[in-house]
């Protein structure tokens, strides 16, 4: 995948995931999704700030040996002393996009468990007024 030991490591990503976006109610944690190949490839392949993101995670991996392992509070505190915002920030909108993909998510969110196209949403109708000013402004 990645090349990366942390980020070929399915249960050591599982444990950032759900560290940076745990279950909460009906929303599932990032890390019980099945997403990790697809962060940690996400990751691995962007040339701007994937190696910042790498760096940080090999250090979060070494420094921390069981991570998985700890409880919520202190994955969380290791993963801040790990992580500087500019990172953080950067693999965080790799897991926002898998993540509020994901079909789970979107029933959760009460959306249907699909991409919107090609079936589309529901759009309300024009107003033909505003289609006619629109209009006459062009000629």
């Amino acid at each position: 995948m990645s090349g990366s030991a942390p980020l070929d490591d399915a249960s050591f990503l599982s444990a950032v995931l759900d560290t940076v976006i745990p279950p909460h109610g009906a929303m599932p944690g990032a890390g019980s999704l099945g997403i990790e190949r697809s962060v940690g490839e996400a990751v691995a392949s962007d040339a701007l700030s994937g190696p910042s993101v790498t760096a940080a995670m090999v250090a979060l991996w070494e420094r921390t040996p069981g991570f998985a392992g700890l409880a919520p509070a202190e994955r969380a505190q290791a993963l801040e002393a790990a992580m500087d915002a500019a990172s953080l920030r950067a693999m965080l909108r790799h897991v926002y996009l898998a993540y509020y993909q994901h079909p789970e998510v979107l029933a959760a969110l009460g959306e249907p468990p699909r991409p919107p196209f090609p079936e589309g949403f529901e759009l309300e109708p024009t107003d033909p007024e505003l289609l006619a000013a629109l209009q006459a402004r062009m000629k």
